[in-house]
């Protein structure tokens, strides 16, 4: 990610292309304090990236991107910044370090590549598990699925008799291909009906969600909570995850600086949430819903606690 540095009139401006620059403070309460260089591993490689720390180490803002050490080390001396380089050992302690947000913290929408092309979809551990709540939806896709596996089944059957049948040239494949020409239009039609039955219980349960199911964070980065079926799932730009929680905790710091804690510690979610639409979610789906004000040490001490987070 394309990224500049530079100080004007005690602000640190960070330039990104297609964004307004971001002004950071470097004097006066919660200014920047230091740059840190981090890297953390990824799919088959280390990625790295570069955040901007106020003076209590919380994270004011976050670039994704391999950067100059020296480059960025000479310029943090120059301005009167600390330096620090961290490696994580794990995504998940990256995560959580990174969604310890500053009073100060300032979102940039930086521009990520396309997502690639989904693969298709078979049952699993997670799709088989049977959902808390009504089953309906969840029994129609295990028919979807179950006639997949019988169209791919059948599909095998055909190429088997072919080959057979080639191998043996005075045999008669018309009387073979005559009841799987039958059993081809009977699964055709089942997984038709299958497919209308399992789309239009989607469209109701989607429309469904609107009714206290869903609940958004507000600004960027994208990211919300989801109940579909007793499960919760915690969905970002990138993936969906379900969740085992009962409950959810809304903490705030200061002023316009507020979060939601999942379950016991399981996910940090910091950001910008309406105090009511947690508070009809949680009523809605039956989360136990606390609210806590918390002072600057408690922030530091409840958020280094998590096991992941969503920066």
């Amino acid at each position: 990610m394309t990224l500049a540095l530079a100080v004007e009139n005690d602000d640190l401006v960070v330039e990104v292309p297609e964004h307004t620059p971001v002004r950071l403070p470097l004097t006066g309460r919660d200014r920047a304090g230091a740059l840190l260089l981090f890297g953390y591993p990824g799919r088959g490689r280390t990625r790295y990236g570069l955040a901007v720390l106020d003076e209590s180490g919380l994270v004011m803002l976050e670039a994704p991107g391999s950067r100059s050490r020296r480059e960025i080390e000479a310029f943090a001396a120059d301005s009167g910044l600390g330096f620090e380089i961290r490696r994580f050992a794990t995504g998940e302690e990256t995560r959580v370090a990174l969604a310890r947000r500053s009073p100060g913290w300032r979102a940039v929408t930086w521009r990520r590549p396309p997502p690639a092309v989904p693969r298709l979809r078979v049952p699993g551990v997670r799709s088989l598990r049977p959902p808390k709540g009504s089953p309906r939806i969840w029994w129609r896709e295990q028919l979807l699925y179950g006639l997949m596996w019988l169209v791919l089944a059948y599909g095998a059957a055909f190429v088997a008799l072919v080959v057979l049948n080639l191998e043996r040239p005075g045999g008669d494949l018309g009387e073979a291909l005559g009841p799987l020409g039958v059993a081809a239009l009977v699964l055709a039609a089942l997984t038709a009906v299958g497919a209308v039955v399992a789309g239009i219980g989607r469209r109701r349960a989607r429309g469904r969600t609107a009714d206290g199911r869903v609940l958004r964070r507000h600004g960027e980065p994208h990211c919300r909570l989801v109940v579909v079926h007793g499960r919760l799932l915690l969905e970002t730009a990138r993936r969906t995850r379900e969740i085992d929680a009962s409950g959810l905790l809304l903490y705030s710091v200061e002023p316009g600086m507020t979060g939601l804690i999942v379950g016991d510690g399981l996910f940090h979610l910091p950001g910008r949430w309406d105090p009511e639409e947690v508070e009809r979610f949680a009523v809605r789906n039956g989360f136990e819903l606390r609210t806590r004000t918390l002072g600057r040490q408690e922030y530091l001490d409840l958020t280094a606690g998590v096991r992941d987070a969503v920066p």
